[in-house]
């Protein structure tokens, strides 16, 4: 590939504003997690969601064994969850920030998440460095307060409205 196409991908991209989400999953006995920012709705029938991840992750295979898994979108207060998911620490260390909690099937999920969505994994399909990773969401909850943590152009952000909403 051209140089000059793969650096102006890399602006192009900073210039993508994504929620930003923690992928966790539990694999015998051990509970693991990424910060992940590639992650979009698919269809509503049947209800599911992409992520890609990259194949040298930590938490890829322990979620192709278990087959369970929750993406939790952070709220605008959970940059320190975000920033934990996001390095080489130990799960032990990356799970020391956020509230925890594990649903019946032993899934963890952040108590106070924007949104959760529990999936059962559907289909993979391997693309060069990454995994596209397709899952059936089972069951998700939201907060009523909509305050996502977002990530552009390298930083945390956060939004606000440009117009008042119509009442109806």
């Amino acid at each position: 590939m051209n140089n000059q196409v793969r650096d102006n991908f890399r602006h192009c991209m900073r210039r993508l504003t994504a929620t930003v989400c923690v992928i966790t999953c539990q694999h015998d006995g051990m509970r693991y997690g990424i910060t992940a920012t590639a992650v979009t709705s698919l269809c509503f029938d049947p209800v599911s969601i992409l992520a890609c991840i990259n194949s040298s992750s930590s938490l890829l295979q322990p979620l192709l064994a278990s087959g369970k898994y929750c993406i939790n979108l952070l709220s605008n207060q959970h940059t320190a969850v975000s920033q934990r998911f996001s390095t080489p620490l130990s799960a032990d260390e990356r799970f020391s920030a956020g509230k925890w909690c594990s649903n019946a099937q032993g899934v963890p999920y952040l108590a106070d998440a924007q949104a959760t969505l529990f999936c059962e994994l559907d289909q993979t399909l391997p693309y060069a460095t990454h995994h596209i990773v397709i899952g059936q969401v089972s069951d998700c909850q939201f907060s009523e307060a909509i305050a996502p943590l977002l990530y552009q152009n390298g930083a945390y952000v956060t939004s606000a409205p440009l117009t008042t909403p119509v009442a109806g």
